[in-house]
C-alpha cells in the first residue's frame, strides 16, 4: 500500500534487533517484557515528538544560548491524555508515563469478540479525565490489525467526548494495510506513528508475521 500522509514510521537501528526478540514464539514472556519495553520507549518518544511544540531558548554550561524546541508535554503536561485501550494499550502507558510521569491518563476498556469471524470489537466501559475534550490525545494500542478497537475508540473520542480529531495520534507497536486503510478511511485527520508495517492479516485476523497477542505475551497469561 502507498504511505498515506498522516503514518509516520518509525526510524530507528535499534527496531531491528529487538523485532527479532519479540516476534520470535520462543522468547519467554520475562524477555518478551525486556524487549518489547524497549521498543515500546522509541516509540512513546517519538509519539510524543508529534504533539504540538513551542520555541525555547536555553543557556548551556558553556554560556552559550542554544535556541530549541520544548513539547507541550513539558510546558503543559494537563493538556495531555494519554488513553489506553485494555489491555494491551496498558504496556505502552507504562512507557508513555515513564518519558512523561505528569500526563493525565484515560482508559478504554475495548476488546474484540474472539468467538466471531469479524473479530468485532465490544466497548464496555470509558474512563477519561474531565476537560479531555480540550487536550491532545496520545492514542495507545501496540497492535492494529483489523482496526475495529481503534474505532471504537475514536468515535468514543470524537464523537461522545468532542476531542478534535486532528488534535489524536495513534501510537502502535504493529501495524498492517488492512487497519490502517479502515482506520483512516473513517478518522482521516489523525496522525498513526508505528514501529512497523506488516504484509497483512491471516484467516484468524491475526496480524502476518506479527508476534502473536501481545497482551497474552506481555502479561504472560499465553
Amino acid at each position: 500500500m502507498a504511505t498515506p500522509e498522516n503514518l509516520f514510521l518509525v526510524k530507528s537501528n535499534a527496531l531491528e534487533t529487538l523485532f527479532t526478540k519479540i516476534r520470535d514464539r520462543e522468547t519467554n514472556s520475562r524477555d518478551f517484557v525486556h524487549y518489547s519495553k524497549r521498543v515500546m520507549r522509541i516509540l512513546a518518544e517519538e509519539a510524543a515528538a508529534y504533539l504540538p511544540t513551542l520555541p525555547q531558548a536555553v543557556t548551556t554550561p558553556t554560556n552559550a544560548i542554544y535556541n530549541g524546541r520544548l513539547s507541550i508535554l513539558d510546558t503543559n503536561p494537563d493538556d495531555v491524555c494519554a488513553v489506553s485501550i485494555v489491555r494491551a494499550g496498558d504496556s505502552l502507558l507504562e512507557c508513555v508515563r515513564e518519558i512523561a510521569p505528569s500526563v493525565r491518563v484515560g482508559k478504554m476498556w475495548i476488546q474484540r469478540n474472539e468467538s466471531s469471524a469479524d473479530k468485532e470489537a465490544v466497548h464496555s466501559c470509558t474512563k477519561l479525565p474531565k476537560g479531555v475534550k480540550d487536550m491532545h490525545i496520545l492514542l495507545l494500542d501496540p497492535m492494529l490489525a483489523t482496526g475495529g478497537s481503534a474505532c471504537a475508540a475514536l468515535s468514543t473520542l470524537i464523537k461522545q467526548y468532542g476531542v478534535a480529531e486532528e488534535n489524536i495520534v495513534f501510537a502502535n507497536v504493529i501495524s498492517c494495510p488492512e487497519g490502517l486503510e479502515f482506520v483512516l478511511q473513517r478518522y482521516p485527520r489523525i496522525k498513526i506513528v508505528t514501529c512497523r508495517l506488516d504484509d497483512c492479516l491471516n484467516e484468524e485476523k491475526y496480524i502476518m508475521p506479527g508476534l502473536g497477542d501481545y497482551g497474552d505475551r506481555f502479561f504472560n497469561t499465553v
